[in-house]
């Protein structure tokens, strides 16, 4: 509700089959998901799925868990960013903002 609130076109999916396939259908510029979704590997299987999809695809993962944890895994290279729940709302917006109006994300996790 945020994103689409915040003038993004979003779309839902409540598994990760059903992410996959819209992801096929609907060819997203980006994906924002929880890391656990609704386990920790189905979110990793989730993130290697999406980049074979489209390798250009930009992926944001949230999670509640320990996000150094996540950055010994080999998906966090597949992964623009990283933001733990909790972080503001506002920037999750600011960096699709910034990545729609094509400027450069910063690489950094918000904490």
């Amino acid at each position: 509700m945020l994103l689409a609130r915040s003038g993004f076109e979003t779309i839902e999916a409540a598994d990760r089959p059903s992410a996959v396939e819209l992801a096929a259908a609907e060819k997203p510029d980006c994906a924002v998901i929880d890391l656990r979704f609704p386990t920790e590997e189905n979110g990793l299987q989730l993130i290697r799925e999406l980049k074979n999809l489209n390798s250009s695809m930009h992926v944001f993962v949230l999670t509640g868990g320990d996000p150094d944890r996540f950055s010994e895994r080999p998906e966090r290279k597949l992964v623009d960013q990283v933001i733990v729940k909790g972080a503001s709302s506002a920037y999750l917006v600011e960096e699709l903002q910034s990545l729609a109006a094509g400027r450069a994300l910063p690489g950094t996790d918000a904490r």
